[in-house]
């Protein structure tokens, strides 16, 4: 993935903004486009990063993308991936400056990822990092359902996103981390879930909150960033996993490997290494498994490394691409 982009292909994929239909706050849009049915959108303006789900095939989004980059003129390099299951796409524009998108299948849906200096925010590398942004007057949020969850009404960048043993809704808000906060904590009420005070933590700039549902444990993330406020609300389905093959044991976290290159991978976790021929479970969660206890856990392949939080009874999938590694719930 590209990890710097030059002023050029900044130019390209702001352009391509234009043809976006998410509505986001001026210094909020990602400078990329995404289709009309994006879900789980990320957008860090600050690092640079973007991701989302799509229930589009492969193969859809990357002529999504190719047509796009036509239309700006950009000349598609030779890529020799380019699968049902993967695709990886690098446009290159006069100047020589390179843009790349990488598409990979994950379950019932397909995941976008893109990252570099392009995508940071306006104002981003100027923000203090230690301080929380004045937050302007905001309106009042006002419940809707989303796929049986709470979420604010009348914002235009919210999604929501389910995997085999999980389903979530998220959405950026001009509002405060403690307006969210208090939102949900009044919402969530209504529902009779329980919060767990003991693992709560909030502060001006983010939030952790867990909660105890019949579905299983919830959690809240909640994050300032710049003049918006990103929130995920994530429900595991704790009966459905403890029912799945795939189940670990009781405390314990369940990490499921899948390796969609046509190379063999090596993935370390602490100090194992879980070796995977090309293609194995990339088409099924049959690939290999490692239990590890909860916490903050890091995976590293050869040339990438992703770090993440994982509870106990949780499982998490692993996929390994030319792209590097990816990581979902």
């Amino acid at each position: 993935m590209v990890k710097h982009a030059t002023p050029a292909a900044a130019l390209f994929l702001i352009a391509l903004l234009n043809m976006a239909t998410p509505a986001f706050a001026d210094d909020a849009k990602p400078p990329l486009p995404m289709p009309d049915d994006a879900s789980a959108v990320n957008y860090d303006g600050e690092s640079g990063s973007l991701s989302f789900s799509s229930a589009k095939p492969v193969k859809d989004l990357a002529a999504f993308y190719r047509d796009l980059a036509k239309q700006q003129g950009w000349q598609e390099q030779p890529s020799v991936i380019n699968q049902d299951n993967m695709a990886v796409l690098t446009f290159m524009t006069k100047g020589d400056d390179v843009a790349t998108i990488t598409v990979m299948k994950m379950g019932e849906q397909s995941q976008v990822t893109a990252e570099g200096k392009a995508l940071e925010a306006k104002g981003a590398a100027t923000a203090d990092a230690g301080s929380a942004p004045a937050a302007e007057a905001a309106p009042p949020l006002v419940a809707i359902d989303k796929d049986g969850l709470p979420i604010p009404d009348g914002l235009g960048n919210m999604g929501s996103t389910r995997t085999q043993f999980s389903h979530a809704v998220n959405f950026s808000a001009p509002n405060s981390v403690a307006d969210i906060v208090a939102f949900y904590r009044t919402e969530l009420a209504k529902k009779g879930w329980s919060e767990n005070n003991a693992t709560s933590q909030v502060s001006d700039i983010k939030a952790s909150l867990s909660f105890s549902t019949p579905d299983g444990p919830a959690t809240l993330a909640v994050n300032r960033n710049g003049d918006m406020t990103d929130a995920e609300l994530t429900v595991s389905e704790k009966a459905k996993a403890a029912a799945s093959p795939l189940a670990p044991k009781p405390g314990m976290v369940k990490l499921v490997f899948g390796n969609m290159s046509d190379n063999p991978a090596d993935v370390i976790v602490g100090s194992k290494h879980v070796k995977m021929t090309p293609g194995q479970g990339a088409r099924a969660p049959d690939g290999p498994t490692l239990e590890v206890k909860p916490g903050d856990i890091t995976v590293k392949s050869k040339s990438a490394k992703e770090s993440f939080t994982a509870g106990p009874d949780e499982i998490w999938m692993v996929a390994v691409g030319p792209g590097g590694l990816m990581v979902v719930k």
